[in-house]
């Protein structure tokens, strides 16, 4: 029945989400960043960075020295996010969370009108604007080849944010994409986020994201900036030797402003202070 419903609203919202298309082909043959959470941000200086267009995930753009940068595309694609409450079932007691950060988020949008951002199709009835574009399960292309590979296989190409900048880049031409703080793909990789304090838990090795990438790499050049180490998945070259700058670490109070924080502490699960 779910099934039966999910293809049903996708043929209702089609009107909303083929928005989208107008992006195909639009940056062929470039090259472009997607910048992430990962923990490792911490000790980057972003602004050594070859300048190229770039997409930004989730709270990226909370990062101070993300103005400098240039954000094209934002991607923010939790669900019903952009309500007033929202629920959290990944902490078990499945509670409503009245949420304060979105505000923030909404004065980013209507502050860069020149970028274009990317939300789930549930946000549709509370958030909507002329750089807003809102994804559901495909992109309605019928000769967009990666996606149907995606299909094939069983890969959501929105599953995720990581999972849907990865494919509306593809989709865009972007022939060169290179991830800065996507810290799953590092085989160092550590748990937390740049905007929480501390340096983060060193995970266990695991392959991440192993079959989608697989699939990926085969219609765009994709690598992974890292700390110190390499990657099981994807091409990999540490920051250091990408810039030609030493690793420097940040807290996150010294990349992002104490009001920003204290909005995040609001979050479950944040260790912020």
């Amino acid at each position: 029945m779910e099934k039966i419903l999910k293809k049903i609203l996708e043929k209702i919202a089609r009107p909303i989400t083929n928005k989208v298309l107008k992006f195909r082909g639009k940056h062929e043959g470039e090259s472009c960043y997607i910048f992430a959470d990962g923990i490792s941000v911490k000790w980057f200086d972003l602004e050594a960075l070859p300048k190229r267009i770039g997409f930004s995930l989730n709270r990226f753009p909370f990062h101070k020295q993300s103005n400098s940068l240039n954000l094209k595309y934002g991607i923010h694609l939790n669900s019903f996010y952009f309500y007033p409450y929202i629920r959290l079932p990944a902490w078990g007691n499945k509670k409503w969370w009245r949420n304060k950060i979105k505000d923030k988020d909404i004065d980013l949008f209507k502050k860069n009108k020149k970028s274009d951002y990317f939300v789930s199709l549930s946000n549709y009835p509370t958030l909507r604007g002329n750089n807003i574009y809102h994804l559901f399960r495909k992109i309605n292309d019928p000769n967009f080849e990666y996606s149907q590979e995606c299909y094939t296989n069983e890969i959501g190409i929105y599953d995720g944010s990581l999972h849907a900048a990865i494919s509306l880049a593809i989709y865009m031409g972007f022939e060169d994409i290179v991830l800065v703080g996507c810290d799953y793909t590092h085989e160092n990789s550590r748990m937390g986020h740049w905007y929480e304090k501390g340096e983060g838990i060193i995970l266990p090795y695991v392959d991440y994201e192993k079959k989608f990438f697989n699939i990926a790499s085969k219609y765009a050049n994709i690598k992974t900036i890292t700390l110190d180490g390499g990657s099981s998945v994807l091409p990999s070259i540490t920051y250091s030797k990408y810039t030609g700058r030493p690793l420097c670490y940040h807290e996150n109070h010294e990349i992002t402003d104490i009001e920003t924080l204290k909005l995040l502490a609001t979050w479950p699960d944040y260790k912020i202070f």
